[in-house]
């Protein structure tokens, strides 16, 4: 269920693989939320163009350090900050498309729907590394904005509502968990692959010295059955 190494060599290096990883893209993804919270807050200032509120001023600069932190503790303590990765970055994205985003016209919510799925489902690609955590922040905020969409264009609904909750919170978990087993299990592959080559590699180490006795051994034998082969007019 926890898809947990149960060899310790295996789980310190999966660990440390995916933090090299984290160590060089959270930096990105900080940077990246730094300067649109820049760009978006300069715009409002300058033009008064309406692109942010005051709840979404404070949500990207929280964001901005919640990246900021994460990266430091990755890069300098330990990897288990990387289990938070995906989940803050699904949070952010519901926050966009449901709060931000978000228009009561059908087309409008269709759109925004299908763009937001998509997005979630990157994000779990690519970043998922606990699936349990990851279902845990994602079946809420599912929740929430199915509830939004719902209200404003059918009405109340909740025992349909739940059920359809459920059915997409458990293709999302699938998927989840799916996504953490075939990365860990590749990375098995690997790990078997790389043991397989350099334990070879320690064999032929010596291959040139015995491959040089045996062709040392071969031209003794000749040089002595040589003169027996002479006599009996042997055709070399």
């Amino acid at each position: 269920m926890f898809l947990a190494f149960e060899n310790a060599d295996l789980q310190k290096a999966f660990t440390n693989e995916r933090r090299v990883f984290y160590a060089k893209m959270l930096p990105i993804i900080t940077y990246t939320m730094l300067a649109l919270s820049l760009i978006m807050d300069m715009f409002e200032s300058s033009y008064g163009l309406g692109l942010t509120t005051g709840m979404t001023t404070n949500v990207n600069w929280f964001f901005v350090l919640i990246f900021a932190i994460l990266t430091l503790l990755i890069r300098y303590c330990s990897a288990f900050p990387c289990q938070f990765v995906c989940p803050a970055l699904t949070a952010l994205c519901f926050y966009y498309f449901a709060v931000i985003d978000f228009d009561p016209e059908k087309t409008t919510i269709y759109y925004t729907m299908v763009i937001g799925i998509s997005l979630g489902y990157f994000i779990l690609i690519t970043f998922n590394e606990v699936w349990l955590i990851s279902c845990t922040v994602y079946t809420p905020m599912l929740a929430y904005y199915m509830w939004k969409t719902g209200r404003d264009l059918e009405g109340e609904e909740n025992t349909e509502l739940a059920v359809r909750v459920f059915f997409c919170a458990f293709i999302y978990s699938v998927t989840a968990y799916r996504v953490e087993y075939l990365n860990k299990m590749a990375f098995i592959g690997r790990e078997s692959s790389d043991r397989t080559f350099y334990r070879w590699l320690k064999i032929f180490e010596t291959f040139p010295e015995g491959l040089a006795l045996v062709r040392k051994n071969r031209i003794l034998y000749a040089n002595k059955s040589l003169p027996s082969m002479l006599e009996f007019g042997e055709d070399l």
